[in-house]
């Protein structure tokens, strides 16, 4: 006998793979970074900053005086403490601007002012992070100041619907901590955290002074999904891709007796000889939203 947590909202997987369209201008410096350290984003103990890669030869960052293998610990004020952060602060940038950065090299934390500049062009991009586990929320990154994540899609199940959290509000400390851009905010819940734990979060809503609440982490119920008694009987059930199949006196080369339904339709078996369908093929549809 085997048990497994019911399926995840389906919804949610068609939010992990929306992307968007950048067509706007943006704020541009003329770097590639990467996270600082392999697995830093792993614990909540991670190296701070992002990892300089390469540069545009005459970009705004050059000519501040940034090199490969610098770390951005700082963008406007901001910890940059994954690419994605440091992607949506540029984004929200309309025109030219300054902007001060606080940069790492070797030992020494030096800061540098950037003059950044605009980039056009069309450009797809993931625009949500999906915690389908722990908080069942998918999250956007803030378009202002700070780039947090921001509630956009909550499950009915949602365990941060006791706390009155809504869509809008947005995630401003993780463990008062900084949270970090929202796909980087689901990867430390995953590596930190289990079902059933509790998860010290601040949330800020417009108009509103920052909250600080303790939320229990979703546990999903158990349900079972295989029985069976080799070679008497065996049943196995995938909820999530509606599947399920009987079988008696399976003997290796054929069995005595076999029913799999997959949907509305069932395929029967005797002596792996004799075979059958009924049921028609249903269309089958999931909500975008949960």
């Amino acid at each position: 006998m085997h048990r497994q947590p019911l399926p995840l909202p389906k919804g949610f997987y068609a939010l992990e793979a929306t992307q968007v369209e950048d067509t706007a201008a943006s704020g541009w410096i003329g770097v590639e970074v990467e996270s600082n350290g392999g697995t830093s984003l792993e614990s909540l103990d991670y190296l701070p900053g992002v990892r300089v890669t390469s540069l545009v030869e005459g970009g705004p960052a050059a000519v501040a005086g940034l090199r490969v293998g610098d770390v951005l610990l700082r963008f406007a004020g901001t910890p940059t403490d994954d690419p994605d952060r440091l992607a949506a602060l540029l984004r929200a940038i309309q025109l030219n601007a300054t902007v001060e950065a606080e940069v790492q090299r070797g030992d020494q934390v030096m800061s540098a002012t950037i003059e950044v500049g605009q980039q056009g062009g069309s450009r797809l991009r993931k625009l949500y992070a999906v915690d389908r586990s722990f908080l069942r929320v998918a999250f956007m990154d803030s378009e202002g100041q700070g780039a947090f994540p921001v509630v956009s899609h909550l499950a009915e199940d949602s365990p941060l619907h006791q706390h009155r959290v809504r869509v809008g509000d947005r995630i401003v400390a993780l463990e008062g901590r900084d949270p970090g851009s929202a796909s980087d905010f689901v990867r430390r819940l995953r590596q930190n955290f289990q079902p059933g734990e509790v998860v010290r979060l601040q949330v800020e809503r417009d108009g509103a002074e920052p909250r600080q609440i303790e939320v229990r982490t979703w546990s999903p119920p158990m349900v079972m999904n295989t029985l069976g008694l080799w070679p008497v009987f065996w049943w196995d059930i995938d909820r999530v891709e509606n599947r399920e199949t009987f079988e008696l006196g399976d003997l290796i080369f054929f069995s005595l007796f076999k029913i799999q339904r997959i949907g509305a339709v069932k395929h029967w078996s005797i002596f792996s000889l004799f075979h059958w369908e009924t049921g028609r093929p249903e269309l089958q549809t999931f909500d975008g939203e949960q």
